[in-house]
């Protein structure tokens, strides 16, 4: 935008300059074509008047000029002048019985026009000049009429080289003026849209709240300094606790900060290095020709000598963490290079900030891992690379299917399949696993309705039960597929928050209310509190494989029959329905069925199918009879 001032006001000086030279000019040649004159009679009585009112009109406009009057103003004296002294000629020629030579005279008045064309070419074309240079052509041309007309009014011959000339000065008029009108609007757009260009220019290559140059010109940078070959080193340089700085202070707090951060770091870089701002509180600095020991030396420095007027300015310890990777060293190429960086950067973060190091790539590989399926997984619904595979839970009495769980499957374009232990853990600390669950329950919804009357289960992460929005999620997915809420059931990871926390509690109370099924997962893992199962409005528990590896007749086998006989027991008086996970053979589900254990899962029994052949497997069950629904209900 100041770019843009800026051309304006040295647009604006050059056309006051051209005018206070230019109008000299033009009033000289008023007095030289007076000077010039032929002598008559109108020569002598009328064009000096004439010559006078245009000298007073140009004098004035100089005057304005001088004083700094706006261009406006400027253009619309010199325009209605110039207008109303032809125009005035014209009625003159017209109406005064002083004898003249009429068509040098007409002849005379095209000389104007040039000057009136000058004036439009040097102004913004205001609509006041507009509406000035409209009423010359149409007086122009009424006047015209009236000096061709009054004569023959008055018995006399209609002068055929008057008409000639007049219709020259119109048409001349009319062209010239419009054609100008038309070219000034014409350059207006252009300087616009030019404006425009350099702004958006502007906006893409440098960071408007700091001044720095952004990401685009940062990139062309270091692809400039991989091309010319050498060393040279990356720095990303994070704000510690800028978060705590905008909270507590405020937003504009947070912005001076920033601004501050990146005038100590222009100031204090070697000469020919560059400074750039990511995005949030994080900037690079690229060292040109520095190596390993000269990166970790100038790092050092700013760690230490950035933070100190900021940090006055704010009236807070401001602290950095910044991560460092040398060319070629670490990387040849330049975005992997800035990548290492912001890998150092965050190990930084993790081992307490305030430090400087060097990327690592045995310690950071999972850092740099994490970061790449952060990324990617923001986009990864919108690419569809998300989809869920179902694994049947049988009724172990006739190895019915009466439920699916889904299960979450991410197919990355270059890493292939990531696990979901590996990727719903980033989507949690990321917060992304709102939107990727609410994407799993709809999906897992509309699924289960080519499925008759099965139910389908549906993983939930603490993170999503502490959310106080999520049962409007849950009753949104039932509402937008159809799907009853007595064929959904919501299995809840075992965790402290499924039995300590309020919020938790109340979410589940509303979950019931919607008519939905609840399941505690993997129970017996971890935070298992039999007392709970008592108030929890939950309708069943999924035993945890490791309950029942040692059926039938294992090492742990006597421990594990008798673990199930208490839990079967529990869960008889409650009521809720069991299900065994991790069943792997036809022994261990031999003595599932001797316990009298009434639901299984597992490998042994069907692997995770895709959501077709879950289709082909119901489709190929003898009629039940509306047992399955009744056990699975």
């Amino acid at each position: 935008m100041g770019e843009a001032s800026a051309a304006q006001r040295d647009l604006i000086a050059v056309w006051r300059r051209m005018l206070l030279l230019g109008l000299p000019a033009v009033q000289a040649s008023v007095v030289l074509a007076a000077l010039l004159g032929r002598g008559d009679t109108w020569d002598r009585l009328v064009d000096p008047a004439l010559s006078l009112v245009l000298s007073g009109v140009l004098g004035a406009a100089w005057l304005a000029v001088l004083r700094g009057r706006e261009v406006r103003a400027v253009t619309l004296l010199l325009t209605a002048g110039g207008g109303a002294v032809l125009g005035v000629k014209l009625l003159l020629l017209a109406l005064l019985p002083v004898p003249r030579p009429l068509l040098p005279e007409l002849l005379e008045t095209l000389v104007w026009l040039p000057v009136l064309i000058t004036w439009m070419l040097l102004s913004d074309l205001s609509r006041s000049v507009r509406r000035a240079l409209n009423l010359t052509v149409l007086s122009v041309a009424a006047l015209s009429a009236l000096l061709l007309l009054r004569p023959v009014t008055q018995g006399a011959a209609l002068d055929m080289d008057a008409l000639r000339a007049l219709l020259q000065i119109n048409l001349a008029a009319a062209v010239c003026l419009y054609g100008a009108s038309y070219f000034v609007r014409r350059n207006d757009t252009l300087g616009r849209a030019q404006g425009e260009q350099r702004v958006l220019r502007q906006l893409v290559y440098t960071d408007l709240l700091t001044g720095l140059p952004g990401r685009v010109r940062l990139g062309e940078h270091l692809r400039e300094l991989a091309g010319r070959g050498g060393t040279f080193a990356a720095l990303v340089v994070d704000v510690d606790a800028f978060k705590v700085v905008n909270d507590t202070l405020g937003h504009a707090a947070g912005d001076d900060l920033l601004r501050g951060v990146a005038q100590e770091l222009q100031r204090l870089v070697p000469a020919g290095s560059g400074v750039y701002r990511l995005s949030g509180d994080e900037f690079v600095v690229l060292l040109p020709h520095a190596d390993a020991p000269g990166a970790q030396w100038e790092a050092q420095r700013l760690l230490t000598h950035v933070p100190t007027r900021p940090s006055l300015q704010v009236g807070m310890d401001i602290t950095l963490s910044i991560g460092l990777s040398v060319y070629p060293e670490d990387a040849t190429d330049p975005e992997e290079l800035l990548r290492h960086a912001d890998s150092a950067m965050s190990a930084v973060k993790c081992a307490g900030r305030r430090q400087v190091r060097r990327y690592q790539p045995q310690q950071d590989a999972a850092t740099e891992r994490f970061q790449v399926l952060a990324r990617d997984l923001s986009v990864a619904l919108a690419r569809e690379e998300l989809s869920l595979h179902f694994q049947p839970v049988f009724r172990l009495s006739d190895l019915r299917p009466v439920k699916a769980e889904a299960l979450l499957r991410w197919t990355h374009p270059q890493l292939g399949a990531v696990s979901p232990g590996e990727f719903i853990p980033v989507a949690e600390r990321v917060g992304l696993i709102a939107p990727i669950g609410a994407w799993v329950l709809r999906a897992a919804c509309l699924e289960a309705l080519r499925w008759g009357d099965v139910t389908v289960s549906v993983n939930v992460s603490a993170v999503q039960l502490l959310q106080a929005e999520f049962p409007q999620v849950v009753q949104g997915a039932l509402r937008d597929t159809g799907l009853s809420a007595r064929r959904l059931e919501l299995e809840l990871t075992e965790t402290a928050a499924l039995y300590e926390d309020t919020r938790a509690a109340q979410t589940l109370e509303d979950l019931r209310a919607l008519g939905v099924r609840l399941s505690i997962d993997d129970f017996g893992s971890g935070y298992s509190n039999l007392s709970r199962l008592r108030t929890l409005p939950i309708t069943g528990v999924k035993l945890d494989r490791s309950c029942i590896q040692g059926l039938p007749d294992g090492p742990g086998g006597p421990f594990a029959r008798a673990l199930l006989e208490a839990v079967l027991g529990l869960t008889r008086h409650l009521p809720l329905d069991l299900t065994a996970e991790g069943i792997e053979n036809a022994a261990q589900l031999s003595a599932l069925r001797d316990l009298g254990c009434p639901l299984g899962q597992g490998h042994g029994l069907s692997r995770p199918l895709t959501a077709t052949d879950f289709r082909a497997l119901l489709h190929t069950l003898p009629p039940a009879g509306g047992q399955a629904g009744a056990a699975a209900s």
